[in-house]
């Protein structure tokens, strides 16, 4: 065995290095363990960041998907316009057939006509009545939509910054 106070000199604590060669000793295979973390770690970062970086542009392109006039928040929008005009229209044109069904109603034995017309303009109403609830229901929906895509976009942002922070670990 080797004398370790010979080797460090008079003042030497031996004990305290032993314990610590004793310690070494017992604890190899954790120290290996520990060591092949610490070798591995800068690969996983590595992936880690890589991974967050590309989820973050993908989540910023769904976001750019939805929100914004080219997105489906645009399309849903201009769908719920292009819905309103429809109504108006069907408005004007329940208008007419009612005024119709009034002027035909003055006109002798013209009553089941009438009616008929009376009841065409009532269905027109109603047809304009459920494309406004609907031209409603697509701007909330565009509403949504917009909201999504501008929070998928943000979370893109942070998930990008989030790995590029992360490879700054590994040299990156």
């Amino acid at each position: 065995m080797v004398d370790l106070g010979k080797i460090l000199g008079a003042g030497a604590d031996v004990t305290r290095l032993q314990d610590i060669v004793d310690f070494i000793a017992d604890h190899r295979d954790d120290l290996e363990t520990s060591a092949q973390i610490a070798r591995d770690l800068p690969a996983l970062l590595r992936l880690l960041s890589s991974g967050l970086a590309d989820a973050g542009a993908h989540a910023s392109k769904a976001g750019g998907a939805l929100s914004g006039a080219s997105g489906a928040t645009g399309r849903v929008g201009d769908s719920a316009e292009a819905l309103a005009d429809i109504s108006s229209s069907l408005s004007a044109v329940g208008r007419l057939v009612g005024d119709a069904a009034i002027d035909i109603s003055k006109v002798p034995l013209m009553g089941g006509p009438s009616r008929q017309l009376a009841t065409a303009a009532h269905a027109v109403a109603d047809t304009k009545k459920n494309l406004d609830g609907l031209a409603g229901d697509l701007r909330d929906i565009s509403g949504l939509l917009d909201t999504v895509g501008q929070a998928l976009e943000r979370l893109g942002t942070t998930l990008g910054a989030t790995g590029r922070e992360a490879n700054k670990f590994v040299g990156g």
